[in-house]
């Protein structure tokens, strides 16, 4: 990874130190250990007491060479003692934390990709849509078919007007019901549908049907031969929805109800 290697760097540099300290500490108490002794007990003071032991002549004689050898070596000895003890130090510590990082960068891969996948599955479930059954579909679709009919019915009274038997009325009575009927229906159509003529002219007045016209915006009659365009006169100006903003469904589960009796409880 990138960052074991600046890392590999400072623990380098961190072990050089520590040996560095931990070789003066040594060199310090020899140091000190040495000059103890020899204050104690000199070379020279060794040397006048082994004119009268044969023993101790010859144990310095033995001992003297193998100081000099001591002296001379010892920078050597301690230069590689320090690089050897450092890059030691230094291998085990770099090893140990890059196999940390190394595992805390799996641990956190795996944590990210757990949460990257309840997210995604969160949305998904957000988003799924709900499970619609053919039947239940078949009854929205009869519901849709009947809906606008059944707001005519709620705001206008249609189906009653409909349903009512005029012959007993006079004519002065039936136009009056229908003007208001009439008015209530045409507010909800205006609301719902806002309905526009397809044709904007009055019907009666000559029209000409241009090539490339919309058969399913203009039905043509009478003697239709030829190519267009086409010249004739306007019997019905034709509506089309310039809305359709139609009320939520309601939770009737019967679809064929299209406006609900009413009692009134005394």
């Amino acid at each position: 990874m990138n960052i074991i290697k600046p890392l590999s760097r400072r623990i380098l540099c961190w072990s050089f130190f520590v040996m560095m300290l931990v070789v003066i500490l040594i060199n310090t108490a020899g140091f000190f250990c040495v000059r103890f002794v020899s204050n104690i007990v000199t070379i020279q003071t060794l040397k006048d007491a082994s004119i009268h032991s044969e023993t101790l002549k010859q144990g310095l004689e033995k001992l003297l060479p193998l100081s000099e050898i001591i002296q001379n070596l010892y920078i050597p000895v301690m230069s590689a003692f320090f690089i050897i003890f450092t890059l030691v130090l230094w291998s085990i510590i770099r090893g140990s934390v890059a196999r940390y990082i190394r595992k805390s960068s799996i641990e956190v891969q795996q944590v990210t990709a757990n949460k990257k996948k309840e997210k995604k599955d969160a949305f998904e479930d957000s988003v799924k849509e709900p499970v619609i059954t053919k039947k239940e579909l078949t009854e929205a679709n009869k519901r849709f078919y009947l809906q606008l009919l059944s707001v005519l019915q709620r705001e206008g009274r249609l189906i009653d007007f409909f349903s009512e038997d005029l012959s007993m009325y006079e004519d002065a009575q039936i136009g009056a019901a229908v003007r208001s009927i009439q008015e209530n229906c045409k507010n909800s159509l205006n609301k719902y549908l806002n309905p526009k003529a397809v044709i904007e002219q009055n019907e009666g007045d000559s029209v000409t049907v241009p090539s490339g016209f919309d058969p399913n915006s203009i039905t043509l009659t009478g003697n239709v031969t030829g190519e267009p365009p086409f010249h004739g006169t306007l019997r019905h100006k034709g509506w089309r929805a310039a809305r359709l903003e139609l009320p939520t469904l309601s939770a009737v589960k019967d679809p064929s109800i299209l406006a609900p009796a009413e009692v009134e409880i005394m």
